[in-house]
This record gives structure tokens, C-alpha cells and sequence, in this order.
């Protein structure tokens, strides 16, 4: 599609695709040429905007909270009013404002290079039948600090592909902490990656995932 087409569909400017664009968050195609898949994800991800999104650290509280963690790096008064808002919410406001946890970017790579790049990544288990889905076959979808993304896309040759088989997602907060929100049958952190989703199936999937946690957040 091109730019002015790809500003309609996100209801933003031309001006603001070209620095989306820019910024690695949509996928250029030639000369004003936007790849739609691209477009979809970057719409999937930010389903229901009208809603702000939380700061990194307070999207990744509002994970912990939900899986009984105590989030301890924010204040015990931010908590207390994370808590209140997530009592409030549903899972498709939740997915929205949580966006933020992390900086999702789609790759193609190697069918080879899947295997020791997962020993690179933590991943949610969105892709291991969270949500009663079937387990996916050759994709990789986990999470990468912030500063190892880079390194990562030119050791493997990934390469830009919306609709690539990989998903690395680069984040400022800790990986061991990303790991304990991951570990065993936790599936907050699963059902946030999958109501991200362009796949129907998948974002339906993660948002009953959401409800279900914040339904036991509020028993």
C-alpha cells in the first residue's frame, strides 16, 4: 500500500508512517510503498488504543501482579493503584495498555538457525498451545533485551519480514525476571504475545487468557 493509504488505515498522518517507518515499526517496500502486513501487526498490537499505554515497568508489573509476583520496582503506592486499575479492566484493554512491555519486530530466518536462536530468547509459550491452541511448528516467538537485538538479527541473517516465522521482542527489563513471568504453567505473559495477533484465532485465544487472569485477580 502506499504511505497515504497506510496513514488512512492507522488513522496517523503520512509524515508520522514515514517516521514509523524510520523507526523499524512498519516495513518499507519502495519508494512510498508500505508492506500491509506490517500495517496489521502494528494495528493488532495496539487493538483498542483509545487506551494509554503503560510504561515499560508498569506493564511488566501489571504481569506480575496477575501471576502473584510482587513486581517490587515500583513503589508499594503505584501497586496499590496498578492493582485497582486491573480489578477495572478487561483483556482487551489490558493487551492494549501493556503494549509497551516490549518492542515486537517480525523476521524471516534460516529453518536452521530457529534451533540456536531459541536458546537465545525467553520465550511466553504463546507458541507452545497456550489457550487451548495447538502447539506452532518452525516459529520462534520470545523476548530479547533491548541492547542484544541488533546482535542477534546479524548473527542469525534474520531479515525484516511481517510475515516472517520469528518474533523477537526486544524489551528493557530484565531477562531473568521476563523467565520467572514465563516459567511453568504461567500464561499472563502468553496471553499478552497472543491477543497481540493478527491471527483471529490467536488473539481470541490470548484475551481469554487475560480474562481469566483478571478474573482471579479480582476473587
Amino acid at each position: 500500500m502506499t504511505t497515504q493509504q497506510a496513514a488512512e488505515r492507522l488513522g496517523v498522518s503520512a509524515r508520522h508512517v514515514q517516521r514509523l517507518v524510520a523507526g523499524g515499526d512498519l516495513t518499507a517496500i519502495g519508494i512510498d510503498r508500505v508492506d500491509a502486513g506490517s500495517v496489521a501487526h502494528w494495528l493488532a498490537q495496539r487493538s483498542g488504543s483509545r487506551f494509554r499505554a503503560w510504561e515499560e515497568p508498569t506493564a511488566w508489573a501489571a504481569v506480575a501482579l496477575l501471576e502473584g509476583l510482587p513486581a517490587q520496582w515500583l513503589g508499594q503506592a503505584q501497586r496499590s493503584r496498578l492493582r485497582a486499575v486491573l480489578r477495572a479492566i478487561d483483556g482487551a484493554e489490558l493487551a492494549s495498555r501493556a503494549r509497551n512491555r516490549a518492542d515486537s519486530r517480525h523476521y524471516g530466518a534460516h529453518p536452521r538457525a530457529l534451533g540456536p536462536l531459541a536458546r537465545e530468547v525467553v520465550g511466553s509459550g504463546a507458541t507452545e498451545g497456550a489457550g487451548d491452541l495447538s502447539a506452532a511448528v518452525d516459529r520462534l516467538d520470545g523476548y530479547v533485551p533491548d541492547a542484544a537485538l541488533d546482535r542477534l538479527v546479524s548473527r542469525f541473517r534474520l531479515e525484516p519480514d511481517p510475515g516472517g516465522r520469528v518474533v523477537l521482542r526486544g524489551t528493557g527489563m530484565s531477562l531473568d525476571v521476563v523467565s520467572e513471568l514465563a516459567v511453568g504453567r504461567r500464561r499472563v505473559l502468553a496471553g499478552l504475545d497472543l491477543a497481540g495477533s493478527i491471527d483471529v484465532r490467536e488473539r481470541s485465544a490470548g484475551v481469554r487468557l487475560l480474562d481469566r487472569a483478571l478474573v482471579g485477580l479480582r476473587g
